[in-house]
């Protein structure tokens, strides 16, 4: 009976150590690196996902500005057509595979988690990049058991 004992609060502790602000952070980066939307919705904040509805609510009630927004900043073709008939993933999508966006990155292996903070349900990860000074830092709220992006970190990028 210990020994199942012990195996259960092994195995908890594992799964509480699973989800720590670094890893989130992490899962974060490699969804962006690897263009991989479903995963990158998926580190969003319940939050951050309701402000990028609502903003692609806004976006498609001038879609004719939008699409030339869009067209320039990411450096790709748009129609109106094609905006009129986004959700939320494809908005994600589209920023991720964009050249505009991708190029403005610097390379993955340079950036490294430095340490964070947990304050409550909230969560500073403090990072370095390579060639570029001083520590950054981003903010993950905690949403049920996992760390996600605060909604602060999407309004900012608006």
């Amino acid at each position: 009976m210990k020994k199942y004992l012990v195996l259960i609060l092994v195995l908890f502790t594992g799964l509480l150590l699973a989800d720590s602000p670094d890893q989130a952070f992490n899962q974060i980066l490699d969804a962006v690196y690897s263009e991989d939307t479903d995963c990158f919705r998926e580190c969003l904040s319940t939050e951050s996902t309701a402000l990028i509805d609502m903003m692609l609510v806004m976006v498609k009630m001038k879609p004719e500005e939008a699409v030339v927004e869009v067209s320039s900043q990411l450096g790709i073709d748009v129609s109106v057509e094609e905006l009129m008939d986004w959700d939320s993933r494809d908005l994600i999508s589209t920023v991720l595979s964009a050249p505009g966006f991708i190029t403005e990155l610097p390379a993955r292996e340079d950036i490294a988690v430095s340490g964070y903070e947990i304050s409550g349900d909230s969560s500073m990860v403090s990072f370095t990049m390579a060639d570029y000074p001083g520590t950054f830092q981003l903010l993950l709220v905690k949403n049920g058991a996992n760390w996600k992006l605060d909604q602060s970190v999407i309004q900012s990028m608006l």
